[in-house]
């Protein structure tokens, strides 16, 4: 079997070819002190947990000192930085897999005389979103797959480099102010609800899947591949570990879901009190906070909003969301406004509701509930509503997770570990676990050594869903006798969907909650 062949490359010239001189550092990697190392998905095997920012790490030979910042005669001076363009390839039978590709984030040098190397760390594109602070309008029956457009829109993500579910949540009101664009899309993910996911892929695209993806999607409806602890390829090998699961069974559940409501007038958003100075010739922005966040805002009206001495002119930057920026401009002589206040429709909390529920025929755990659980901050009631359904239909059961890892023993394991992604699903077969049953990828992890000669990858894994037995079926004898189908989206061949060209024939489908 021949091995895949590896290779890396850093843009340090930052022109996003990974052709200019010293790019191709695949000869420079010490793979026989540290391992070429990848890893992406969820921060635990369950489809519950958030994800993590992919991540990447590799040691290159630095005796040349070309790594070396401070080395003037390096022909990389002044080029070795952060935020570099990487990518790692694997090439098996003559097809190129990538399973990295990100950015540089740190450089360890290593100048001891038995060392003569640095570290390389690199993390996907999902780290550009840290750090990154986004101010928006407000929204309103806006979907958290929109939302998440606004805020790539915001930090100038490339449209090319997505791909993103519409969503399934549809929120009532959506806004940030000075929100860190990382924060804010764990906020949607939240809102969208579990099994909703996000990473970063080969070719650098952002991807956002909603809630229902592993019902709709043919990787994770049908499993791809069965993976065998022995007798038959493709084997995985030792390590593995188990996770009965017991400990994450989930019956019960509550939100606390805000209910906002605009106001019916116009009202004082904000007011600065006082006077404001603007030079000759000058042009000032000063920042309007709301009390609450508003929409509708008006432009200050001269005499009603202020009042003005001099010759200026106010212009205000957006009309909704938490803060605006109006915007005074003095084109010739000083200009002194006073009382400035800006007006508009306060969007005001009017109630909280509990959406909240249990599964009582899983009453034989006792009353379970996860402190982990992040609740839904965009989310309206029934969608709210649908997310607790929703956690209660798959975690009321126990799901084991396992990690199995798998070495490049031969082509079939070989395109198994380069091929498989977040979200597939799989059949495992554990002899030795008793185990037969699918499962979905929640994380991956690649370690390369000798080249590539070998590569273990480490899959965690929790297993799907059940279907339900005796579900309710329209225009079938079950008709009066058997329970609505909503544990149906482990067998989404059979799910009555709304709107779909497929799965849409009444009498014929399981109707699913």
């Amino acid at each position: 079997m021949p091995a895949a062949t590896w290779a890396a490359y850093i843009d340090w010239s930052g022109d996003a070819d990974f052709s200019d001189v010293g790019e191709n550092v695949t000869a420079r990697i010490l793979d026989d002190r540290t391992a070429v190392s990848t890893s992406y998905g969820r921060d635990q095997s369950r489809a519950l947990s958030p994800p993590r920012i992919g991540e990447a790490g590799f040691e290159l030979n630095n005796l040349s000192q070309d790594y070396s910042p401070e080395y003037t005669a390096s022909p990389l001076y002044g080029l070795v930085r952060p935020a570099r363009l990487v990518k790692i390839e694997a090439t098996h039978l003559s097809v190129v897999y990538t399973p990295f590709a990100g950015l540089t984030d740190d450089f360890q040098l290593k100048p001891d005389v038995d060392q003569r190397s640095v570290d390389v760390t690199c993390v996907d594109g999902m780290s550009v979103l840290q750090g990154a602070l986004v101010t928006t309008d407000m929204y309103q029956g806006l979907r958290t797959g929109q939302a998440l457009h606004v805020i790539l829109d915001a930090i100038g993500w490339p449209s090319t480099a997505r791909d993103i579910d519409a969503g399934a949540t549809v929120m009532p009101h959506w806004w940030l102010d000075g929100t860190d664009a990382y924060e804010a899309v764990m906020d949607l993910l939240d809102s969208e609800g579990p099994y909703a996911m996000i990473t970063c892929d080969s070719s650098r695209r952002i991807v956002f899947r909603d809630r229902h993806h592993r019902a709709t999607r043919t990787r994770s409806i049908t499993s791809q591949s069965t993976w065998y602890s022995r007798t038959a390829e493709p084997m995985f090998s030792a390590p593995a570990t188990y996770s009965s699961g017991w400990r994450e069974i989930v019956n019960v559940v509550s939100f606390d879901v805000p209910i906002r409501a605009q106001g019916p007038e116009l009202e004082e958003v904000w007011a600065a009190g006082g006077r404001i100075t603007v030079a000759s010739g000058q042009t000032l922005a000063v920042t309007v906070k709301g009390s609450s966040p508003f929409v509708g805002a008006v432009a200050p009206v001269l005499g009603t909003d202020y009042t003005l001495t001099g010759t200026a002119t106010l212009t205000m930057a957006k009309t909704s969301g938490e803060s605006t920026t109006v915007v005074i401009n003095a084109p010739s002589g000083s200009a002194y406004v006073d009382d400035l206040r800006v007006r508009g429709y306060l969007l005001k909390d009017a109630a909280t509701i509990v959406v909240a529920g249990e599964d009582a025929t899983t009453s034989k755990y006792g009353r379970r509930t996860s402190t982990s659980l992040k609740p839904p901050k965009w989310a309206g009631i029934y969608d709210a509503q649908a997310i607790v359904q929703l956690i209660l239909t798959q975690r009321a059961e126990r799901l084991p997770t396992v990690r199995i890892t798998m070495v490049n023993g031969s082509d079939t394991r070989q395109i198994q570990q380069l091929t498989r992604d977040l979200s597939d699903r799989v059949t495992v077969v554990a002899y030795d676990m008793g185990m037969n049953a699918d499962f979905w990828i929640e994380q991956i992890e690649h370690r390369v050594t000798q080249g590539g000669l070998d590569h273990r990858t480490t899959f965690g894994l929790e297993k799907a869903p059940a279907q339900i037995t005796g579900a309710f079926v329209l225009g079938t004898s079950l008709l009066g006798t058997g329970v609505l189908g909503r544990r149906g989206f482990s067998d989404p061949d059979r799910i009555f969907t709304l709107g779909s060209a497929t799965n849409a024939v009444l009498g014929t489908d399981v109707l699913a909650a």
